[in-house]
């Protein structure tokens, strides 16, 4: 796997993005990835920050020509700590950088369990621009904890590092949310399956049909509002 450069990166000609947060096993990535295959026009895309810093961990990756330190994101992860921003901002701007935008059209990035305290939602904001929207999923603790155990992704995702995981969120929480709720582009939506999902379309704009107006009418924020230049 060839990691991106910011040197040799693809700069889009505009992206907007969204931050999707919420505990861990409140279902970021499952929605994200649903959302991205139904919306066609503009482009979407899907960038999981915890996911691609794993891949970038993998030993069979690539990382020739790049200044990457796999071992201390490595480290970082295995202690189940917070990369710093000025070495997570880099590898987040250099991903992003790297995804050629063929015909010019704008791009939204949905970005999930980012940012995570606000060290870094600061520098990623200077360093590669505001988010237009930040939808926080809201799910019980007990929920997340039966969904993050069932999926264990890893052999340390047990229920010691689950409360850590999730205890830390709730702490770095309030200073995100005061943040973005003053900007006036939070939008809290709740993780009651299948509703999630379907109120997540609605604040991208996807248009409702008839088996899913009365879920879509709780939401009312739009995410993004889309041009037509």
């Amino acid at each position: 796997m060839l990691i991106p450069t910011m040197e040799s990166a693809i700069q889009p000609d505009r992206y907007d993005i969204v931050f999707v947060l919420g505990p861990p096993g409140s279902g970021k990535g499952t929605v994200c990835k649903q959302a991205v295959k139904s919306l066609k026009r503009p482009p979407h895309h899907h960038l999981s920050v915890g996911d691609y810093l794993r891949e970038l961990c993998d030993p069979l990756a690539s990382h020739d020509g790049n200044h990457i330190d796999e071992n201390r994101i490595r480290d970082y992860l295995r202690d189940n700590k917070l990369l710093p921003a000025d070495v997570l901002i880099p590898i987040l701007k250099g991903k992003i950088d790297s995804m050629p935008n063929v015909d010019f059209t704008e791009t939204t990035w949905l970005i999930d369990g980012f940012p995570r305290n606000m060290e870094t939602a600061l520098a990623f904001e200077e360093t590669i621009g505001k988010p237009l929207k930040v939808i926080v999923l809201e799910c019980s603790r007990d929920i997340a904890k039966r969904r993050y155990l069932s999926r264990a992704r890893e052999q340390m995702d047990d229920e010691g590092r689950f409360d850590k995981r999730y205890d830390d969120y709730i702490k770095n929480m309030e200073a995100i949310q005061e943040h973005y709720k003053s900007k006036g582009i939070m939008e809290l939506v709740r993780t009651s399956p299948p509703r999630v999902f379907i109120a997540l379309l609605m604040m991208l704009q996807i248009p409702a049909n008839e088996s899913k107006e009365e879920c879509l009418r709780e939401f009312m924020a739009a995410l993004p509002v889309v041009s037509d230049d």
